[in-house]
């Protein structure tokens, strides 16, 4: 008979043996505030919807680019990556804010321990699929959003830390990079806080990787480092 899979398999199973669940290690979170963990399925809806709203609320994307259907994807991204959240206290939330273009299923309603997920991530590396810009010997992290109602207050730099502390556990691995759009300025001093150097040489266009941009224009993209 065809071989059957498990009723609730590994959803990391199909991804690099870096990023598989076994031998990952635990997240911890060096914010006071933040827990930094793994994303769930249950988790997918909050997360399309901070970081729809993330980029909108930021000037960064037209309520009406078509790649705000990538960024509602986050069951795909799941599957090609290492997705993590970070979660705050319910209590620091003010009421959500409204965008064409969010997902309908609003954010996540607050776990029984009272918290919600306020941030998420995606971690990756050369030649998988979510991957944009990692060369041998580099980790990746993408889509790096934080709800515009808890933004600064740390929840970006506990993902950022947490992808930090991953890279520097992989064997093979000696920089961490990430792709960041040149509006993001609050993202810039962030990273660089973190020692994070821009490399523009390695700076891109959609154009330069094949790619038609999805909203007409074909905008630079700049590229940031750090050795670990």
């Amino acid at each position: 008979m065809p071989h059957e899979r498990p009723e609730n398999p590994d959803p990391t199973e199909d991804l690099h043996p870096a990023l598989r669940a076994a031998g990952w290690p635990q997240s911890v979170s060096r914010v006071p505030g933040v827990t930094v963990r793994d994303a769930k399925a249950e988790d997918h809806a909050a997360i399309a919807h901070l970081t729809v709203t993330s980029y909108i609320d930021g000037g960064h994307i037209d309520p009406e680019d078509e790649y705000i259907v990538n960024l509602q994807d986050v069951a795909t991204r799941a599957r090609q990556a290492r997705v993590l959240v970070g979660e705050v206290e319910a209590s620091t939330l003010a009421e959500p804010p409204s965008h064409p273009g969010e997902p309908d299923a609003g954010p996540a309603a607050p776990s029984a321990a009272g918290t919600v997920v306020a941030g998420s991530v995606v971690l990756t590396l050369p030649g998988m699929p979510m991957s944009e810009t990692a060369r041998e010997g580099e980790f990746e992290f993408r889509m790096l959003a934080v709800d515009p109602r808890v933004q600064r207050r740390g929840v970006a730099r506990a993902l950022v830390r947490a992808a930090i502390d991953r890279a520097e556990q992989l064997e093979g691995i000696d920089a961490i990079v990430l792709t960041t759009m040149v509006t993001m300025a609050g993202a810039h001093r962030l990273y660089e806080s973190e020692g994070f150097v821009r490399v523009p040489e390695r700076d891109w266009r959609l154009s330069d990787i094949g790619q038609a941009p999805t909203s007409g224009e074909d905008p630079l993209y700049w590229v940031y480092r750090r050795s670990v």
